[in-house]
């Protein structure tokens, strides 16, 4: 069976950002990217890190191998769910007014200081997360990545018996959407689709749309047989470029704007839209008809990323 994971096999990582002066939807030589909303996501899509808190497994195999972080898929739906809320919440609003009108994201009540403060708020940048409260499998206190987590049943956490799991199924990752969606009172307004193999083009439509969509990128390496079909990687997708160009809001890498450490990215207004080229000739046609090439590089062995797998949030009225 195929293993579904976000990872990090090191610390040294290459990164990349959509320049500072453009953070909203536009159309600059064939390129959409998701539109910006001055409230709470001040340059569009949010890209918050997967890196904090020990979201990683460490128990079973993965004991054995450091540097597991899982968490790509419920931190790549956050900023998903983040970006839409902002959309529908005050457009005069900011991060600690102490406004919270919108459902989708709610105020976690974050033990810390109110950050940026005065109030608490489901947009204040420890709303996302909270060093406070550590990850434990899903029990104790979570802000709004850690909630998604436990709607997702990342690191199988809803299973507390079951233990050595690292990641996020895509069938757990798309029923987490749907259930956070139905609880926060928005099932009518919301449709959520998992599509397998998608076409580049569908995710070109999608997008242009302004829905959310998080892809699994299939890690691949011809000379590396152990991990050549096995571990994926979710991101989110903010910007596209019809001519075979995308732009990802990777909850690990940063290539344009490698600086801040992970917890700085609970700003919405920190991000690093990873640009790449797109190949269209895939070398497992059967799972994915497009690629990235020079996808990601653990510092002992180079990835391309097969999108074998896209999650689609489109908004019914």
């Amino acid at each position: 069976m195929v293993i579904f994971v976000g990872i990090t096999l090191s610390a040294s990582l290459a990164s990349s950002v959509i320049p500072e002066e453009e953070p909203a939807a536009k159309e600059t030589e064939g390129w959409y990217y998701l539109p910006a909303f001055p409230n709470y996501a001040p340059m569009g899509l949010p890209d918050f890190d997967q890196r904090q808190d020990n979201w990683m497994s460490n128990e079973g195999i993965w004991f054995f191998i450091r540097g597991i972080w899982s968490f790509c898929g419920p931190t790549s739906l956050a900023d998903i769910f983040w970006w839409f809320d902002s959309k529908h919440e005050d457009p005069q609003g900011y991060p600690g007014d102490g406004n919270d009108t919108y459902l989708l994201v709610r105020d976690y009540h974050a033990p810390g200081t109110p950050t940026p403060g005065p109030h608490t708020d489901d947009h204040n940048f420890n709303n996302a997360n909270d060093a406070l409260t550590s990850w434990n499998h899903g029990r104790g206190g979570k802000e709004l990545i850690e909630n998604v987590a436990w709607y997702c049943n990342t690191n199988l956490c809803r299973f507390l018996i079951i233990r050595g799991f690292s990641g996020t199924y895509p069938y757990f990752l798309e029923q987490g959407a749907k259930h956070w969606i139905k609880d926060a009172g928005l099932e009518d307004r919301y449709h959520v689709e998992a599509i397998w193999k998608p076409d580049f083009s569908t995710i070109n439509e999608h997008l242009r749309k302004n829905d959310g969509i998080i892809v699994n990128l299939l890690f691949y390496n011809p000379k590396a047989v152990v991990f050549h079909t096995l571990f994926g990687h979710y991101v989110a997708v903010a910007g596209i470029n019809p001519d075979g160009y995308i732009a990802f809001s990777d909850p690990v890498q940063n290539k344009m704007n490698p600086g801040p450490d992970p917890a700085a990215h609970n700003d919405a207004g920190v991000v690093s839209y990873d640009v790449y080229p797109v190949n269209f000739t895939s070398p497992y046609p059967d799972k994915a008809s497009w690629w990235i090439e020079d996808f990601y590089d653990s510092g002992i062995i180079k990835f391309s990323g097969l999108a074998q797998y896209a999650l689609i949030i489109s908004e019914t009225v």
